[in-house]
């Protein structure tokens, strides 16, 4: 299977939706077809026109509005009919017939992350292309001490849950004021400096197993760089692409 799929994952208002359009847009301009997958059932507007969108099959605010749910729930409740629905999504993933297809998922990726039906959806995804997750990392909550170590774990947690090569990226990188591109040319040094780091920290368990987690993160995280974007400027787009491309390349089956 040689077509690439990118998954964008991150907490919400990490930037994903944003940065699947532009991402899109710089391949498009290239010459490249491209596949846009929503599958956020919460979503009310996106900024690209989707060849495949969950709200086609189920909504998040109709199921508020038909059982009485809440946000949180209807939207972990719609996650559930997508994968009761697994067929009918398959059906409509394999009639994508671009280069590259980029996935755009809920915002709320607990419901990607820690519900089987979340990690189900991926595996469709696998069906029809080879998957490489993206991890956006939001500047905007820090980039050093135990944020830094969250953010790298979360990652690895990603790749664990999903079952595919995920790379950390920095995105929003003019809201910080941070130049897209090559944000650190050796992410085993930025966890070495962090181990360090913590280490020196006062004392207590948090410190000390953020030390022990991070000694393991630098033996499987996938990326050997940390690349920062901006969906805005589009400044670190092609970065980002060669980074995926290079981990679309060169992993072979996770599972």
């Amino acid at each position: 299977m040689s077509r690439l799929a990118v998954v964008f994952v991150g907490p919400a208002g990490s930037g994903k939706t944003l940065l699947t359009k532009a991402l899109g847009l710089w391949l498009e301009g290239l010459g490249y077809s491209v596949d846009y997958v929503n599958l956020d059932p919460a979503a009310e507007v996106v900024p690209y026109t989707p060849t495949f969108d969950v709200r086609n099959i189920v909504k998040t605010v109709e199921i508020m509005v038909r059982e009485g749910l809440g946000p949180n729930g209807a939207i972990v409740r719609a996650i559930d009919v997508l994968a009761e629905n697994s067929a009918r999504v398959l059906t409509e993933l394999s009639r994508l017939s671009g280069d590259v297809v980029l996935v755009d998922t809920p915002g709320q990726m607990e419901v990607l992350l820690f519900r089987s039906s979340g990690a189900k959806l991926v595996d469709l995804v696998k069906r029809v292309a080879k998957p490489v997750g993206v991890f956006l990392v939001d500047p905007t909550l820090g980039l050093r001490g135990s944020e830094a170590a969250v953010a790298i774990l979360m990652a690895i947690v990603a790749q664990l849950r999903l079952e595919i090569p995920v790379v950390p990226v920095v995105s929003k990188a003019d809201a910080v004021g941070v130049r897209g591109g090559l944000f650190s040319a050796n992410v085993d040094t930025e966890v070495e400096e962090l181990v360090e780091h913590l280490s020196k920290a006062e004392a207590g368990l948090l410190p000390e197993m953020l030390v022990e987690v991070l000694q393991v993160v630098r033996r499987y995280l996938r990326a050997e760089r940390l690349i920062a974007v901006s969906a805005v400027t589009g400044e670190g787009i092609e970065e980002l692409y060669k980074l995926v491309h290079e981990v679309f390349c060169t992993c072979g089956d996770l599972t």
